[in-house]
């Protein structure tokens, strides 16, 4: 009894599978350029399900009759329909309904998937073909590149005496910023451009908040009716920077995560703030196009942070043998003079090893975003001018002053 119920599962799964994938193609197509339909994808799934249930010989030879046919067919309406969709789907159908009478679950899956790539014909024409630029496709293909190719190659050991240095973890850093910049870029893309300033502000740092202080400031040079919004956009930059130090954090240490949450949720809570005050006090709705930026992502800055992440990783090992936790920080501190995500994997470091003090190194994280500050208050200066950059220095000193009252207040145990 039970073995019937399995054989008919998988002839239901398979009979199911047919109608999905056949409807699918009749709606499609008018009468004139369908190849196959309901009835054909129907009979050809209960045809192989019954081949399979009888034995794999018997379907790999139901499958070289129906591949005859399907070559046969191509040959006849390539002249009309140069697309193998049609034919492919059949295969399609074959397949899945060999595989309904062993998997019956992952076969109907993989049937809806099927259905759902045939009924978005035009809008994934559209989007390959009028959406998708050439610079896009060679970004995502980099990003998959370095998730699926290259970070299961890399090892998970140390490659140096001190410990610090594992290439598995610093590659994931790289695919770690490369994926936040693509998600921001098509977030852009999808919005549009009406809100640009704020927006590309806010995606910018997930790249590098520093550049996006100078660029603003630049803008603000050019057009200085856009005070307001380049300031917001510049804070909004600052905001998505902070919470990448978050995830760079949860990837390099959850246990110090845990203990720094507060001030890092203070600090993006008053750039919020600050940023929407000055979205408030701007003409905003007077931003009607931007030209967005040609990659997702800037490949030579994530080399850049994971060079610069394994450099302050060494000097704090190297400062931490010298001159204890205290020089570790230090380094770290002045590192946060440009790059404050190297500088936080390098606190991250230091909370795992032995007989650390939370307390300096919650210190020496307001040190590393106190160094930042002041990094980008004097570029904001040189390029926007004197009143774009008071205005992004007093939101971000602001935004200091409320993470050391923080600390003051919510001091952890020692």
């Amino acid at each position: 009894m039970e073995l019937q119920t399995e054989l008919l599962n998988g002839f239901a799964t398979a009979i199911g599978i047919g109608l999905l994938v056949g409807t699918v193609r009749e709606k499609l197509h008018t009468p004139q350029t369908l190849t196959s339909g309901i009835r054909t994808h129907t009979l050809l799934a209960l045809i192989c399900s019954a081949a399979m249930t009888i034995s794999v010989n018997a379907f790999l030879v139901t499958f070289a009759i129906v591949g005859a046919l399907v070559v046969v067919a191509y040959r006849q309406s390539m002249q009309t329909d140069p697309g193998m969709t049609g034919e492919v789907s059949l295969l399609a159908t074959a397949m899945l309904s060999a595989l309904a009478s062993q998997d019956p679950a992952l076969a109907s899956a993989l049937g809806v998937v099927v259905a759902g790539l045939l009924f978005a014909k035009v809008p994934l024409r559209r989007f390959s073909r009028e959406f998708l630029s050439t610079t896009e496709l060679q970004d995502g293909l980099l990003l998959c590149a370095a998730i699926l190719v290259v970070l299961p190659l890399l090892p998970q050991q140390p490659m140096d005496p001190w410990g610090v240095l594992k290439p598995y973890a610093l590659w994931r850093m790289v695919v770690l910023i490369m994926g936040v910049g693509m998600l921001g870029h098509v977030a852009l893309r999808v919005v549009g451009v009406f809100w640009g300033l704020p927006l590309t502000g806010f995606f910018s740092g997930f790249v590098s908040s520093t550049a996006a202080s100078a660029t603003f400031g630049y803008q603000v040079k050019l057009h200085p009716d856009l005070l307001g919004v380049s300031v917001a956009a510049t804070l909004l930059s600052n905001v998505a920077s902070v919470g990448l130090l978050v995830l760079v954090l949860q990837v390099s240490s959850p246990a110090f995560l845990q203990t720094a949450w507060l001030p890092l949720a203070v600090a993006i809570a008053c750039l919020l703030l600050t940023a929407l005050f000055w979205l408030r006090h701007s003409n905003v709705h007077g931003l009607t196009s931007m030209k967005l930026t040609s990659h997702a992502f800037n490949l030579r800055y994530a080399f850049i942070i994971v060079v610069t992440i394994s450099m302050v990783l060494l000097l704090s090992a190297l400062m931490s043998d010298w001159l204890g936790e205290t020089g570790a920080i230090v380094s770290a501190v002045f590192v946060g003079l440009g790059e404050i995500h190297a500088a936080g994997i390098g606190l991250a470091h230091l909370s795992q090893l032995p007989d650390h003090s939370i307390v300096h190194l919650h210190w020496g994280l307001w040190g590393v975003l106190a160094a930042s500050t002041l990094s980008k208050s004097v570029l904001a200066t040189v390029s926007g001018g004197w009143q774009f950059g008071w205005r992004v220095a007093s939101a971000l000193l602001l935004m200091l002053a409320a993470i050391a009252l923080t600390l003051v207040w919510f001091q952890p145990p020692v």
